[in-house]
């Protein structure tokens, strides 16, 4: 239902709503209206919706195929722990040089100043679990990341460390169907062309979150933006290469761009926004590529040896 290219353009797409967030957080310095910095703020929010809802798919779509085996959990940990802990370990001990305790190391080992990677370990660690254990599958996964997600605000976390997972679930819940419905399910995503739907209600949505300013509207919204991605995702078929390519490194640019933006800012303080962001922006996508490519290099040399 969503092909591989697809799914690495449309993480891509929401490679570029993260980063276009942070730099308008970080370095935006102009007049702009509440509305705006409202829906500007919410690109970030959404783009992690997309990276959720494709990682929850392909989660159910790699277990379809192999079931939770030793390659399954070696392939994650390869492909999304050991480049987090290899860049970030790197800058933390050769560039910040703050990993100096036992709490710097664990923060470190759990993501804690990255949120997202943090997210994401405990979703893929509660899917290889309970699809291991094999029963009841998406009623106990939605549960535990219910929960999760409850935790998360009980302790008073931002709305984006919870606010996402609900998309994780989404992706699941597509896929799983799929394989009980085959074809039927794509039918109806198309009949009833759930994007245009998803457009209108998460837009409608938004204006309430923004008026509101109720967490309620703002759940509605994501989800319902997750709901348009899906119907997108199925009936778009990615052409072209550059979204793609920065869909399938999106990680290692979600890693280091934060990092060559405030060199930049530090080093040209008297820049004006506009003179900065755009080559930090395409600077930090080559940057994400040429160190993905280093890396996927290095590992794939030790998995020969």
């Amino acid at each position: 239902m969503i092909n591989s290219k697809t799914s690495k353009a449309f993480r891509g797409v929401a490679m570029i709503m993260v980063m276009i967030v942070h730099f308008a957080n970080w370095n935006y310095q102009g007049p702009l209206s509440e509305v705006w910095k409202s829906m500007v703020s919410s690109f970030g929010i959404y783009g992690v919706d997309i990276f959720f809802l494709l990682s929850g798919y392909g989660l159910v779509k790699s277990y379809e195929k192999n079931g939770i085996d030793k390659r399954f959990v070696v392939r994650r940990i390869l492909n999304t722990y050991v480049p987090y802990l290899v860049i970030v370990g790197f800058l933390s001990i050769f560039i910040d040089r703050n990993l100096d305790s036992p709490d710097a190391v664990i923060d470190l080992l759990i993501g804690q100043d990255f949120w997202f990677m943090t997210v994401i370990f405990a979703l893929y660690l509660m899917f290889m679990v309970i699809y291991r254990v094999g029963f009841f599958k998406e009623l106990l996964l939605t549960g535990f990341v219910t929960g999760f997600s409850v935790y998360l605000y009980k302790t008073s976390h931002a709305d984006f460390w919870y606010l996402s997972n609900g998309a994780f679930l989404i992706g699941v819940y597509a896929a799983t169907l799929e394989k009980k419905f085959g074809d039927k399910v794509k039918e109806t995503i198309v009949r009833f062309n759930l994007a245009g739907i998803g457009v209108v209600a998460a837009m409608l949505s938004a204006y309430w979150y923004t008026i509101a300013g109720t967490i309620s509207a703002h759940h509605i919204a994501s989800m319902m933006f997750t709901v348009m991605i899906l119907g997108f995702c199925v009936q778009l078929d990615a052409k072209g290469y550059v979204l793609p390519v920065i869909g399938s490194y999106s990680l290692y640019i979600y890693l280091i761009h934060g990092r060559i933006l405030w060199f930049l800012v530090n080093r040209f303080e008297s820049a004006r926004f506009y003179n900065i962001a755009i080559n930090d922006f395409w600077l930090s996508v080559l940057a994400g590529i040429v160190i993905g490519v280093v890396v996927e290099i290095v590992i794939g040399l030790v998995q020969k040896k």
